[in-house]
């Protein structure tokens, strides 16, 4: 029987304790195992529901305010030699990049999506979610990489000028909210990968959310409903 004691030889040739007791090493699961199956469960699909929610959220609630601020006068009529006067606009994301609140209300429908869905179709939402993601990042980051181009592509700056020709007098001046919609687009691109990595293996909804059948009246309703009456465990 192993005592769990290492032995020695002894003067006499004989078996001799050491004293010395073998403890087994407690082997901890890696850090990252742990997460994995976090994510692979409902806290993931906590985690991606919530994230699509605070994505959309940013995306739509800054989209909508001004994102730049300039100054337009009419370019003809500056090389005509007649001073133009400039006026002053104020755009917001809906004016320079409009596809930007579809994108967000996607991002909130797959809030509902996520948890309606199982197995392939949560994939399928999460793709759609980053996609959706990589367009706001892809749009807001034009606009803040040039705002200046941007205020002239805008309709705006178009009926300022009554040539077409807008010029501004002076550089855009760019606020922080295509900032807080550049976050938004990140956070939901996090969102839909992490739908795509671990959607197929996220718990479906429990049967709590889920309608109870009512029970038979009498034999002929159980018969109706495919169910053998004389069955007590129907």
């Amino acid at each position: 029987m192993d005592t769990g004691a290492d032995t020695g030889a002894g003067p006499d040739g004989g078996v001799e304790p050491t004293g010395r007791t073998n403890v087994p090493m407690r082997v901890h699961p890696r850090a990252g195992g742990s997460l994995t199956r976090r994510l692979a469960g409902r806290s993931g699909l906590g985690t991606a529901v919530v994230g699509c929610l605070v994505g959309a959220a940013l995306v739509l609630f800054a989209n909508s305010a001004t994102w730049v601020r300039a100054e337009v006068a009419d370019a003809a009529t500056a090389v005509g030699g007649v001073g133009a006067a400039s006026l002053r606009v104020s755009l917001s994301g809906g004016d320079l990049a409009p596809a930007v609140s579809a994108l967000g209300l996607l991002g909130l429908a797959a809030v509902v999506a996520l948890v309606a869905t199982r197995g392939a179709g949560r994939r399928v939402v999460g793709t759609l979610v980053a996609a959706a993601g990589v367009g706001v990042l892809v749009l807001a980051a034009r606009v803040v990489a040039d705002p200046d181009a941007a205020a002239l592509r805008a309709r705006q700056a178009s009926e300022l000028a009554p040539s077409g020709q807008p010029r501004l007098t002076d550089s855009a001046t760019l606020t922080a909210a295509p900032v807080a919609v550049l976050l938004g687009g990140l956070v939901l691109l996090g969102a839909g990968a992490l739908a795509v990595a671990f959607g197929g293996r996220w718990p479906a909804m429990g049967g709590r959310y889920q309608t109870r059948s009512r029970r038979p009246l009498d034999d002929w309703d159980a018969i109706e409903r495919g169910h053998d009456p004389t069955d007590p465990t129907a």
